[in-house]
């Protein structure tokens, strides 16, 4: 009984220690990217058990402050494969991709996105915003869609889905969206652009 209770604390020495090692290792990790050391903030976390969901996740954001976007991706990869259904993952994911101009991943991962969160505006109004650019409207249309039904009056949302409506000449509707997009954001010069072309 004696080696049973010995050996519960030493397990629960070992683990308020580690715990105690990782809350100084990230509060370091913290303070060197505030003074924008990016090195010694990914040195602070690089002693620290690597199959947590967390440090890869910082790791990811770290390295992509430093400009290493391949390893930023390895690390958002990681964090994604130990927590799979997570979003903010696949969030950061987007950014050393979208950065390295890897477009066909970046759609893919926000794919991904609204597979867990058919409601997410945010990824729901990228993938739009990239079937607009390849001139694929139907498809930009239905994501526009998705955000439009939950935010009536979003700005961005109302105009990219007026360029859409001008770039296949439904003059009409795309006047209504264009028009809304102007009531929210009165100064915006693209707007007042794209209403002039209508």
């Amino acid at each position: 009984m004696k080696r049973i209770i010995f050996a519960a604390l030493i397990v629960s020495y070992f683990s308020v220690n580690a715990q105690q090692n990782s809350d100084v290792a990230f509060s370091k990790s913290y303070s060197f990217e505030y003074e924008t050391q990016y090195s010694k903030a990914i040195t602070a976390l690089t002693d620290l058990h690597q199959d947590s969901y967390q440090i890869n996740l910082r790791l990811g954001w770290l390295y992509y402050l430093s400009k290493d976007y391949t390893k930023s991706e390895l690390y958002y990869r990681k964090a994604v494969a130990l927590e799979p259904s997570s979003i903010e993952a696949r969030f950061g994911l987007v950014l050393p991709m979208s950065t390295a101009g890897n477009w066909n991943n970046v759609l893919t991962a926000y794919l991904e996105i609204v597979k867990l969160d058919p409601n997410n505006s945010i990824a729901n109004y990228r993938i739009a915003s990239i079937y607009y650019a390849r001139k694929d409207y139907a498809n930009a249309t239905t994501y526009v869609s998705r955000v439009l039904k939950l935010y009536p009056f979003d700005y961005d949302s109302n105009l990219l889905y007026g360029k859409i409506l001008m770039a296949q000449a439904k003059n009409a509707e795309a006047k209504k969206h264009i028009g809304k997009a102007l009531e929210y954001n009165p100064q915006s010069e693209e707007a007042k652009t794209a209403l002039k072309k209508l």
